[in-house]
């Protein structure tokens, strides 16, 4: 739920500024590669861990979260070229994608990906483009600190490889260097190898899959 009143808090507040949109080009951005950053949130795929959590104080019931295989933020660096007179742009870009729980004990889940992708968007009008695209999250890790399993710690890192995901986005220009991105990701993981008291305890099987299929807002600022 987090991830999710995050993606609508910034969908919300960017779309109040689309009165302002110009369109995506300018006359210098044409032919050539403009780097741009995001920051966005994610929302989907199956869950990880649920991890109970102490409220802060330390008093009241505890509280649950869940580290999914499909959340967490977003952010990321890359270059953007519209294909000369063609009513495309080719997108190039390395993320950092984080889903992560904190507790006030010293309690740190986490899982971490660094995907990257290239995508193909169509300009459907001045302000807006669609398109898809493939993406790879390399270094895949799910990491446990402080934490326990059935009463026992279960501390450890856990590597997971990815198959090859496809992205579809749509993006609609705010100013010309400032866009609104939605897309939808279709993407898989499984357990590479874990230690060996995650497994004992139930946590991960080696060569589980975790389906991390997920819905994402970002913004994104390009520059000439």
């Amino acid at each position: 739920m987090r991830h999710f009143r995050a993606m609508v808090a910034c969908a919300l507040s960017l779309a109040a500024a689309s009165c302002w949109a110009d369109g995506f080009d300018t006359a210098s951005s044409r032919n050539s590669w403009r780097p741009f950053v995001g920051l966005g949130f994610t929302s989907g795929g199956d869950t990880l861990l649920k991890v109970n959590l102490v409220p802060q104080g330390g008093s009241g019931p505890t509280y649950r979260e869940d580290v999914s295989s499909g959340g967490g933020i977003d952010l990321r660096f890359g270059f953007s070229r519209r294909l000369g007179e063609l009513p495309l742009t080719l997108q190039l870009a390395g993320a950092y994608h984080n889903d992560q729980v904190n507790g006030i004990e010293g309690e740190k889940i986490r899982f971490r990906r660094m995907p990257i992708e290239a995508t193909l968007l169509w300009h459907a009008t001045d302000r807006t483009r669609i398109g898809f695209g493939v993406r790879k999250a390399t270094r895949p890790v799910f990491k446990l600190d402080n934490t326990t399993c059935s009463g026992a710690s279960c501390t450890g890192t856990a590597h997971f490889k990815s198959n090859i995901g496809l992205i579809l986005e749509a993006e609609y220009a705010l100013t010309p260097g400032w866009g609104l991105k939605a897309r939808y990701v279709v993407e898989s993981y499984r357990v590479k190898n874990a230690p060996q008291i995650l497994l004992d305890k139930g946590a991960l099987t080696l060569e589980e899959k975790f389906e991390a299929n997920h819905l994402g807002v970002m913004s994104v600022w390009y520059f000439d």
